[in-house]
């Protein structure tokens, strides 16, 4: 039945819980869910293990949330760009787990899609091939990567209705919208937000189906990089 999901931002991030996987949307400063990263940095909850392509850009996204010691495990593709991320895996303080992006990004689709994985060559005959099983299909070597699932999913877009339908703008596409799907409970921040029937269906990037909640973003946020959210 569709239903009006908007909800407060407190109501919305009780459902991440300690111990919980987290997929979370962006990339670098690019359609990162600040106001649901920074909503749970405010909270109790602890020992997570986060999905994202990144660990953020300097101080800013998924390395909030490592810096208080919030993050168990990541399992991303880049922490070039955030020095504390690195800290914190040296340090022994995090349990951290580079994959390819374009590996990760497949892993979160197929997880969106009931898939239980695929295969493919990146990393066959490196690093990446340890622990996973090599498939030989005509001649040529796969790894077989594994879907991800993640408890709960943050994600930003440009706007959206109260049904849950979300349009991303540009480059915030990014990994917000494999991350929608992947979850089995999605929280949607949205800039712009409409009533049902005032977004066109055949521009909505995620369907309401995927997403269990909506909030709508802190604006102040978008402005610390002078870079779109």
């Amino acid at each position: 039945m569709l239903r009006n999901k908007v909800t407060g931002i407190a109501e919305a991030i009780s459902h991440v819980e300690s111990g919980m996987s987290v997929a979370i949307g962006g990339f670098l400063t690019q359609g990162d869910p600040l106001t649901l990263i920074r909503a749970l940095r405010a909270s109790e909850v602890t020992d997570l293990t986060i999905y994202s392509c990144t660990g953020g850009f300097k101080n800013r996204g998924v390395v909030e949330l490592v810096i208080l010691g919030k993050v168990r495990k990541l399992v991303c593709s880049h922490v070039g760009t955030t020095p504390d991320v690195v800290k914190a895996y040296h340090a022994g303080d995090l349990d951290l787990q580079l994959v390819p992006q374009g590996t990760l990004a497949e892993q979160l689709r197929a997880g969106g899609a009931g898939l239980g994985g695929f295969l493919t060559p990146t990393g066959v005959g490196t690093v990446v091939e340890n622990d996973k099983q090599v498939l030989e299909v005509e001649g040529k070597l796969y790894l077989l990567e594994h879907s991800i699932r993640a408890d709960v999913a943050l994600v930003r877009a440009h706007d959206g209705d109260s049904w849950g339908n979300l349009r991303y703008r540009g480059t915030a596409g990014n990994y917000n919208a494999v991350c929608a799907t992947c979850a089995d409970f999605t929280i949607a921040e949205v800039e712009f937000l409409y009533n049902p029937g005032e977004i066109s269906p055949e521009s909505v990037h995620t369907p309401g189906i995927y997403v269990d909640s909506v909030v709508r973003a802190d604006l102040t946020y978008c402005s610390e990089l002078l870079a779109p959210c």
